[in-house]
């Protein structure tokens, strides 16, 4: 039994690496594609509506996608209350999301006044927060039931789209602020595909629940926080160069360096993906302190031989791509991956172990730390860029990625007694 968990846990993680090579490579080829197809203005452009795309999703969700993560492991076997809560998910997200879709359309012309390019691509984008919120729940969902190779084949298949789509735009030459309309396509196309493969398996079908509906959005409300305020982390330094640069330009120089060091972090996201199921199972069945020592265990050995190798991978892959595209200037942007990266390899046990308050039903104290990054990466954004420019911004999200990992290790130690 023991051995089955292991290969079940060891192939949930080569294909979710296998998800995370068609990321890293989307991401590559999207913004070669972009600045092949356009210019650095439109990356700029590009990159800034899908930062507040990126932050508006995670109000849409409301959170009630990690309360399908956190309950559908604890109710593995009982098929007929999986179907109650993956039900009752999609109802309440569905029709939050799209009032949240109608307000923010309303709103956006009277907000972004100063750039007609940045509210044209911005609006484009907007509808895909329904279908976006509605993947979250379904993806979380196959997470839980940890179908790790659905999970990671519906993810891949988003950024295929993506990728297509603006090959597709780019090759007949639309405008650009089209661009930004892939993610909403992508999540539309994956929202059709994923609901067909769980009609098949017949994973949903059961009318929604009126309690599961609330706690659903209990429990979303208070890891809202959360996940807002890390999305907006990983976000700062592009809203910040917004407002404090303004030049599309320049922010698509730095947002060209900075989308490599997403794909980085990625490789830690997917192992938190992958081991948020066994934290639940750890702490319900009473072996949480030695369960989470022997991940811990686990991680460290590895990181420290993987981290390094990854990270003199992807500067190799950065400067091969910037002379192959015969942009040199964009091989500025190359100290602000480095900066980046090294602080995401530094606390890469930290960011897997993320979800470690919501996984054990804490949710407003995963809240807290969240929030006490995001606060400090704003903070040091604005300081940072005011003094240094582009390399402030990376140094100062740098700086946050530091902050978050003592934090998580502090509140772990006095609130779970575990130390990662």
């Amino acid at each position: 039994m023991e051995n089955k968990l292991k290969n079940n846990f060891v192939e949930g993680l080569i294909w979710n690496y296998g998800s995370v090579v068609i990321l890293s490579a989307s991401g590559f080829l999207l913004n070669f594609l972009i600045v092949y197809f356009y210019d650095a203005a439109a990356l700029g452009v590009f990159n800034r509506a899908y930062a507040w795309y990126c932050v508006f999703s995670q109000i849409a969700v409301w959170g009630v996608h990690m309360s399908v993560m956190k309950l559908i492991p604890e109710h593995k076997e009982d098929a007929g209350e999986r179907e109650l809560i993956m039900s009752s998910a999609l109802i309440g997200v569905f029709l939050f999301s799209a009032v949240c879709v109608v307000l923010i359309e309303a709103v956006l012309p009277w907000v972004v006044t100063a750039n007609s390019r940045l509210l044209a691509s911005m609006q484009v984008v907007m509808p895909g927060l329904v279908f976006f919120s509605l993947n979250k729940v379904l993806i979380n969902y196959l997470n839980g039931l940890s179908d790790m190779k659905a999970f990671s084949f519906f993810r891949s298949l988003r950024y295929i789209v993506i990728i297509i789509t603006i090959f597709v735009l780019g090759t007949l030459q639309y405008d650009s602020t089209w661009l930004s309309f892939s993610f909403t396509e992508a999540e539309m196309v994956v929202f059709v595909c994923c609901v067909v493969y769980l009609v098949h398996k017949k994973l949903f079908i059961k009318k929604p629940s009126l309690k599961y509906v609330r706690e659903h959005f209990r429990f979303g409300t208070f890891i809202l926080m959360s996940n807002l305020v890390t999305e907006i982390n990983t976000k700062v330094d592009i809203i910040c160069l917004g407002f404090m640069v303004g030049d599309d330009y320049l922010i698509g120089i730095y947002s060209f360096a900075v989308l490599f060091t997403e794909g980085f972090y990625q490789l830690y996201f997917v192992v938190r993906r992958s081991i948020n199921p066994k934290i639940t199972e750890c702490y319900v069945g009473g072996e949480f302190q030695k369960g989470i020592e022997q991940i811990s265990g686990k991680l460290k050995k590895y990181l420290r031989v993987l981290s390094p190798l990854a990270l003199g991978m992807l500067i190799a892959g950065y400067c091969v791509l910037c002379f192959f595209l015969q942009q040199e200037e964009y091989l500025v942007g190359l100290k602000f991956l480095i900066i980046i990266c090294l602080a995401i390899m530094v606390t890469g046990r930290k960011i897997i172990f993320g979800n470690l308050f919501a996984q054990t039903g804490l949710p407003l104290r995963e809240s807290v730390v969240n929030t006490i990054t995001v606060v400090s990466n704003f903070t040091l954004n604005i300081v940072f860029i005011y003094f240094m420019g582009l390399s402030g911004a990376a140094v100062a999200t740098a700086a946050s990625y530091l902050i978050f990992g003592y934090a998580l290790w502090y509140y772990a130690k006095k609130e779970l007694h575990v130390t990662i």
